[in-house]
């Protein structure tokens, strides 16, 4: 169903200015409400007090139990329960890279952690995906094919070329990719597409050695499993070791909060490593080329396609990851504050999430509406929640001291602190949380170090407004003003690597980008 967001650029350009103004409305609402309507203001702010509450309550349960599903997911034979089921032969995984400019031991070792896997590697084909502004892409190409040559069925190469019009970025990489891993594997005989799941991995990726098998499994298990996604836990832990302290804590937030979304799966969209059917992207048309947060797009596009069959499913397995690094210690704080922002820059694609959530009346109304709202609410909360934490009811007694002066205020206003102190032992679940999860990723710190970490915490408030709210500040700003923000490529660093054998010739190269 087309709604007027696909046709008519002024309604995309209209919502996108809705998005930005409600952000900086929030972001400023402890100035004018409190000038303008302190009355409301101070209801209005302990309802979101007792909403913070409940949120930090809500994300540390959640956390806990995704922490035992994952306990639980690693010690489970995957592999075994593949195998109960007659069909799993028949289930063949491409696994796709889309890469730019990343070092090639970092596709390296990612590939290393592919070939690890317990499930059959005869059933397993890889494409990595690069793009033709990589002046490095064609070595980079051959060195790989050198190294894991005949570890795969199949490992084919694709360059993305710079097509007029089409931004470059994940999403065009992968919607050039994919159509033609699919002809490949046509032409090598394999009819049954509707059994080949695509895992669409980053550079860093690294797949744990059951993933495959546990996919396997999930998709086999849901009789709606080509209709859904399949969302592993991303744990930013591989270069934990090489992280300086002042944005450990940050990368051990987003690792605690990428294992508890799991356990939240109504409101669960893909992000970064996902997986789904490769007969799911040929009949919704692939990726679209100029999205660039194309993970929670790809979701939303399939969503809007078959309503409630298309889920998101939990695999409570930790996909390893590196956190933002540069080669100082200024790089690193930069890179992490991109990274940040590119994340967040998800919010354009809340106009398409609205819209069609408004349009698609063939889904159910709470269906679609939960899904936008959920989504819509995580953006937007994601700028404004420090602003709103910090201002709160502090400038009531300056604004309007009449009001501040009244007993109900002063009654309202300890209820609000209460619920903001009841909050405190959930943040603790999570730095339990975030040293277990450490410490199961190899990551064996000394004591003292731990003791750093733990004070480091204590920082949060000033880390979290510089590397996780103010980027996203920056892009919910652009939206509004209409400025984009292209995919940038997060700063990665690797150790040397060994000397590799003998190369490809390019010919043989050149051969597998015309397929």
């Amino acid at each position: 169903m087309k709604s007027a967001f696909d046709t008519d650029p002024r309604v995309r350009r209209a919502l996108a200015v809705l998005t930005g103004a409600v952000t900086w409305g929030l972001i400023t609402a402890p100035f004018w409400a409190s000038a303008i309507m302190p009355d409301q203001w101070v209801y209005l702010f302990v309802a979101f007090s007792l909403y913070w509450l409940y949120r930090s309550s809500s994300l540390a349960a959640h956390a806990l139990v995704a922490y035992r599903r994952m306990l639980a997911a690693q010690r489970r034979d995957w592999l075994a329960a593949c195998q109960s089921d007659a069909r799993w032969r028949s289930v063949h995984h491409l696994v796709v890279f889309p890469t730019h400019r990343e070092p090639v031991g970092l596709l390296g070792e990612s590939l290393r952690y592919l070939a690890d896997q317990d499930f059959p590697r005869s059933q397993v084909s890889v494409v990595l995906a690069f793009e033709e502004r990589d002046p490095d892409a064609l070595e980079k190409a051959r060195q790989l094919l050198a190294r894991f040559n005949g570890t795969f069925a199949n490992l084919w190469v694709t360059v993305h070329p710079d097509l007029p019009g089409e931004p470059p970025g994940k999403a065009s990489n992968l919607a050039y990719a994919v159509p033609r891993a699919r002809k490949l594997l046509l032409q090598g005989g394999r009819q049954d597409l509707e059994q080949v799941l695509v895992t669409v991995c980053d550079a860093d990726s690294r797949l744990p050695a059951k993933y495959l098998s546990a996919l396997t499994h999930t998709f086999l298990a849901d009789p709606d499993g080509r209709f859904c996604l399949y969302q592993p836990a991303l744990l930013f832990h591989a270069n934990l070791a090489r992280i300086p302290l002042y944005v450990r804590v940050i990368d051990g937030l987003y690792s605690v909060i990428q294992l508890g979304r799991l356990a939240a799966s109504y409101k669960l969209v893909t992000q970064s490593t996902y997986s789904l059917a490769l007969s799911a992207c040929h009949a919704i048309g692939y990726w679209d080329p100029e999205v660039v947060p194309e993970d929670s797009h790809m979701f939303f596009k399939m969503f809007f396609q078959w309503g409630e069959k298309a889920k998101v499913r939990p695999i409570y397995l930790p996909v390893l990851a590196d956190a933002a690094e540069g080669t100082t210690w200024w790089r690193t704080l930069v890179s992490h504050y991109r990274q940040a922002r590119r994340w967040s820059w998800g919010v354009s694609d809340v106009p398409y999430v609205l819209a069609h959530a408004l349009t698609h009346r063939d889904i159910p109304s709470l269906a679609r509406l939960s899904r936008a709202g959920h989504y819509t609410k995580e953006h937007l909360l994601w700028p404004t929640h420090w602003f709103l934490l910090a201002g709160g009811l502090n400038l009531i007694p300056h604004l309007a001291p009449r009001i501040a002066l009244l007993p109900s205020t002063q009654d309202l206003a300890l209820l609000s602190s209460t619920a903001f102190a009841a909050s405190t032992p959930f943040l603790l679940v999570l730095i339990w949380l975030d040293q277990r999860l450490r410490a199961r990723s190899s990551h064996h710190a000394p004591i003292w170090q731990i003791g750093l970490d733990l004070v480091a915490w204590a920082l949060l408030p000033v880390l979290g407004l510089a590397l996780m709210v103010l980027p996203a500040v920056e892009a919910h700003t652009r939206l509004l003003l209409g400025r984009g923000l292209g995919y940038d490529v997060t700063e990665k660093r690797v150790a040397p690597q060994p000397e590799q054998p003998a190369l490809p010739q390019v010919s043989h190269l050149a051969d597998q980008r015309a397929a």
